[in-house]
């Protein structure tokens, strides 16, 4: 005891680490911490009674009396034995709810080694609490020290035979890969020979355990949690696709997918469309090498690639490859007569879809940068039906836009670090609980689990709390496991009706639904669920600055260019013969009687206009519209030094509404149809539309249109767009190639000259 050698601070001090937890021991103290850590406990210990560690009948499982001695070993404690009484010391202190000493490091991953024999291998064994086992004490008595830890970890599985001093390693057991289900948590056992050393203090922790359940393995592994990583580049996932079912209600509905697809199996549905889906699919996320960068080498940004932005500038970006292999199944109602949806049942089973999306995020601002989008659609006909799409993220798609991220869930597994971020989520946390989460998706984590096919994972489920108050619902069931930058099962339930709409929407909400929303219902059911992956390196470099990034304004159209309408928008083309600015003022001197003329010549303005050349000679298609409302449209035609009408007629009563206030200043024509033939720009335009700076192709056709809400004072309280008119300049190409008719069709925004997207489809020649 410290007061019988009379030692005090000064003296205590002077004595070695080792040498002062060799008087712990004597004392009854713990053993662990700094070398001030274990003068305090001695001299706390003086005034104390000396605690023995021992255990007297204690009765094991069976009933057999077990009886302990404490044997104190006669030689300097050695540095593999302070390791282990180390971690007996935070074990029993753990147990019996007492504070571990400050001097303690963290412990994220706690390995135990399990009971082995020198000729056995280690079993690794998925995370679960523990009983311990009393040994005998006539069994303990027999048993012969053989080996000891030489490894700085008190539980290595790493020995030496005592007898020879020489070096043994036991078998090699091969790690799980990263990309193997994997508990959360792994815990191996203390191996057999540590047991028979230190077999005393084995036996009291064992006591303890029996005292309190079991508990102590468990509270000494790492918390359990869940975080997102961040993706690498080389990160793939593959999965199925099971129990898809797209059910659209109601022919506006329909119409949306109609429209996209004209030429295609989706042409005999009306009012009614169901879409059964299953098959396989993946993501991925590409690794670039140094001739996807062209914007000066830089080592840290090996990974990205280059991909040209909505106002055709370069940009570095994370490239992302979304594959499907799809079965489709199409029913729903068909067409009675022409224009006449009837009651028949109409079906087209053992459809194949292929499809490819390339999304591209821009390095930056860790933003969608582009998407291209290639569908092969194979009926059961053997009939081909292709389209690829190009579009620039969400914006300027008007209130639609904002669906894009809710209805791309169902077909793409949520990228999980974009989506939580660095929020570490553990068992019953909500996003309620985040004070900095901020969005209309609310979650909620499950207790964590192991899954049959995934091994250990987090259940979270998520809703779009808007929707769920408001058009129906919208419910996101995922299951994440660590190290996984997707979800490992992904089911999507969502349902979208505006007629669903309660007294809970808000007037935004409310407003935006009536914009954007056709009439009808949408359901989309999905479940996704991981079969392979594999993990990358090297993490993608977001906010990574480069040389050559575009500027805010750079290479973009500015106000100074932006012009106020007066009876049209401005053309001032040079390269088209017959601009709009000469044929409005042929039809001013040859036809001043006309509808169109007379409209134009009071309050009334061109709200679309089309330029086409189908038999070489240019003309225009005029759209028209007054205060009254009153509507029409007229065919006009270059014909020399005048003009004819070749033909023209009226709109519906109510079809087509008047608002100049709400008209926007635009750029002209001439400037974007330049931006537009740029092959630099838009390369893959371009090539559709088989132009060139000095003119458009005879097969196509190009134009503006304006769209604007009726005038309304309540509109004008709404943030947006909702109160001005949007104007887009549009353009098409039409052709054939052999027996099969490709389309190509393109959007951009007359007032700022960026690109909203184009599409190109192929289909059997009719």
């Amino acid at each position: 005891m410290v007061e019988e050698e009379g030692f005090d601070r000064q003296t205590l001090s002077k004595l070695k680490v080792t040498e002062l937890r060799e008087l712990c021991k004597e004392a009854g103290v713990f053993v662990s911490g700094k070398k001030a850590d274990l003068i305090d406990r001695l001299l706390s210990s003086v005034d104390e009674p000396a605690g023995e560690l021992y255990l007297d009948e204690e009765r094991g499982v069976e009933g057999e009396v077990v009886e302990a001695e404490v044997a104190r070993p006669e030689q300097p404690a050695s540095k593999e034995e302070i390791n282990i009484d180390d971690a007996i010391d935070r074990l029993i202190a753990k147990a019996e709810g007492k504070d571990l000493p400050k001097s303690e490091p963290s412990v994220e991953e706690v390995t135990v080694v399990k009971p082995v024999k020198v000729d056995e291998e280690p079993e690794i064994l998925d995370a679960e609490i523990l009983d311990a086992e009393v040994i005998p004490q006539e069994q303990t008595e027999k048993a012969e020290v053989d080996s000891i830890v030489l490894e700085d970890d008190p539980w290595s599985s790493e020995i030496v035979d005592v007898k020879t001093s020489e070096k043994k390693s036991q078998p090699t057991v091969k790690p799980r890969s990263v990309d193997d289900d994997e508990a959360s948590i792994t815990i191996t056992l203390p191996s057999f020979d540590i047991v028979q050393k230190y077999w005393q203090q084995i036996a009291a922790i064992g006591m303890v355990i029996l005292l309190v359940g079991g508990g102590v393995f468990y509270f000494l592994s790492a918390e359990s949690s869940f975080q997102a990583r961040q993706l690498n580049y080389g990160d793939s996932m593959g999965f199925t696709v099971t129990g898809g079912e797209i059910a659209l209600d109601g022919d506006d509905m329909v119409r949306l997918l109609r429209d996209a697809l004209p030429g295609t199996a989706i042409e005999e549905a009306c009012n009614e469309l169901n879409i059964g889906i299953t098959g396989l699919g993946s993501i991925s996320i590409t690794r670039g090498d140094e001739s996807d960068i062209l914007h000066g080498l830089d080592g840290h940004l090996i990974g990205a690639v280059d991909a040209k932005d909505a106002y055709g500038r370069s940009h570095l970006t994370a490239e992302q490859i979304l594959e499907h292999n799809l079965e489709i199944d199409l029913s729903g109602k068909t067409w009675r007569d022409t224009n006449v949806c009837g009651n028949l049942g109409w079906s087209m089973s053992g459809n194949d879809l292929v499809m490819t999306t390339k999304t591209y995020d821009e390095l930056t601002e860790n933003s969608l940068l582009r998407s291209e989008t290639d569908i092969s659609f194979t009926d059961i006909e053997d009939t081909v039906s292709t389209a690829t799409i190009v579009t620039f993220g969400a914006d300027g798609l008007g209130n639609i836009g904002s669906l894009f991220p809710l209805l791309a869930f169902p077909m793409a597994p949520i990228e999980l670090h974009a989506f939580f971020g660095d929020t570490k989520l553990v068992e019953d946390f909500k996003s309620s609980d985040d004070d900095n989460w901020k969005s209309d998706w609310s979650w909620s984590v499950g207790q964590e689990y192991n899954d049959a096919s995934h091994g250990m994972v987090y259940p979270i489920s998520i809703v779009h709390d808007e929707i769920d108050r408001c058009l129906g619902h919208a419910r996101i069931d995922i299951l994440v496991q660590n190290g996984k930058p997707w979800p490992v099962r992904q089911e999507v339930d969502i349902l979208i009706d505006k007629d669903r709409s309660t007294g809970d929407c808000g007037f935004f909400a409310s407003a935006a639904s009536d914009a954007a929303l056709p009439t009808g219902s949408l359901t989309i059911k999905m479940t996704m669920s991981k079969t392979t992956s594999t993990s990358g390196s090297t993490p993608v470099a977001w906010q990574a600055s480069y040389a050559g990034r575009p500027g805010p304004g750079e290479d973009k159209p500015n106000s100074l260019t932006q012009k106020q309408w007066t009876t049209s928008m401005w053309d001032e083309s040079e390269i088209r013969i017959f601009n709009l600015e000469e044929a409005l003022s042929c039809l001013r001197a040859n036809h001043p009687t006309r509808s169109i003329t007379q409209a134009i010549e009071s309050d009334g303005y061109i709200w679309q206009a089309i330029y086409s050349q189908p038999t070489r000679s240019p003309e225009w298609n005029l759209s028209w519209v007054r205060s009254d409302d009153s509507a029409g449209w007229a065919l006009v035609r270059t014909s020399g030094e005048s003009c004819s009408i070749l033909d023209e007629g009226s709109y519906a009563e109510d079809e087509v509404k008047w608002n100049r206030d709400a008209i926007p200043e635009t750029h002209n024509m001439a400037l974007l149809e330049g931006r537009i033939l740029d092959s630099i720009r838009y390369p893959g335009l371009t090539e559709l539309l088989d132009s060139n700076t000095q003119g458009w192709n005879v097969d196509a056709i190009y134009g503006y249109r304006l769209s604007v809400s009726e005038e309304n004072e309540l509109l004008s309280l709404l943030p947006g767009n909702f109160a001005t008119g949007q104007v887009t300049v549009a353009g098409e190409r039409t052709w054939v190639d052999g027996n099969r008719e490709h389309t190509a069709s393109f959007v951009m925004n007359a007032e700022t000259g960026r690109m909203l997207g184009w599409i190109e489809i192929v289909g059997a020649v009719n």
